[in-house]
């Protein structure tokens, strides 16, 4: 019994703590910058200048990036992506706007 019970205290932080974000969650949400590769220091994929297509980031519909990973946790806080400059191949990592 002490053994269940441990296991599931050191287990519960790490279930809230892996989660891979929806296409349609990055999509609907803003984007701050936070080190390394920048496209701009806010990303928004619903206007003019930014759009996702799959995991390709166009800006003025030219592929520019693609993301990499992305992490967050089940209560959707500390969200991130990280993407790729197509052209060097320097990540950058961005996080999620929280309001």
């Amino acid at each position: 019994m002490k053994t269940q019970t441990i296991l599931t205290i050191v287990s519960f932080p790490l279930i809230l703590s892996c989660t891979t974000l929806s296409a349609d969650h990055i999509k609907g949400h803003q984007w701050l910058y936070g080190q390394g590769y920048r496209i701009g220091d806010k990303l928004e994929f619903n206007n003019k200048t930014f759009r996702i297509d799959g995991d390709t980031i166009l800006k003025s519909d030219l592929p520019v990036a693609v993301v990499v990973m992305t992490s967050g946790d089940l209560l959707g806080n500390n969200n991130d992506i990280t993407i790729q400059s197509l052209a060097t191949g320097e990540e950058g990592l961005y996080h999620e706007k929280q309001y």
